[in-house]
């Protein structure tokens, strides 16, 4: 589901993925990841490919559907000490996991107008992805103590 694994030869049907960040990309089909209710702003883009950030704990989510559609993503539990979140049975039913164990988990990153401010990420809204059956979907947390913009920090 990351970049690693699109170098991996993936028998079956591949796709080629305009973008313009990483320009084409030629992905397995089978590395495609389908958000069905798509992402909160964006109810139309369903499709999607996972791709490891330059930084340890960070990827991209690049649309498959709109080739300037793209965000920085960052795994919450790298990033955030204490940070927990927990997914009701029907979450999971929904993303078809059997546990916590097929889960990724990331938070969507805002970066700043300018190098002055800092960048920010939705810990309320978190992105999860079961890394097997290739089902995403953006989740809002109940009861937390995290932000919709807690500050974060790449160095």
């Amino acid at each position: 589901m990351t970049a690693s694994s699109l170098a991996v030869p993936a028998a079956g049907p591949r796709r080629t993925i305009a973008t313009e960040l990483f320009g084409a990309l030629d992905v397995a089909e089978e590395h495609l990841i389908t958000f069905q209710e798509g992402i909160l702003g964006f109810p139309a883009c369903h499709t999607w490919v996972l791709i490891d950030g330059a930084k340890l704990g960070t990827a991209w989510l690049q649309s498959a559907d709109h080739s300037t559609l793209v965000f920085l993503l960052a795994d919450p539990f790298v990033f955030f000490e204490g940070f927990a979140a927990e997914l009701s049975p029907t979450e999971l039913l929904h993303l078809e996991a059997r546990d916590a164990s097929q889960l990724a988990l990331f938070a969507i990153v805002t970066l700043p107008a300018s190098r002055a401010d800092q960048a920010t990420a939705n810990l309320q809204g978190p992105v999860v992805i079961n890394v097997h059956s290739g089902r995403g979907a953006q989740v809002v947390l109940g009861d937390t103590a995290w932000s919709v913009r807690q500050p974060i920090s790449f160095n």
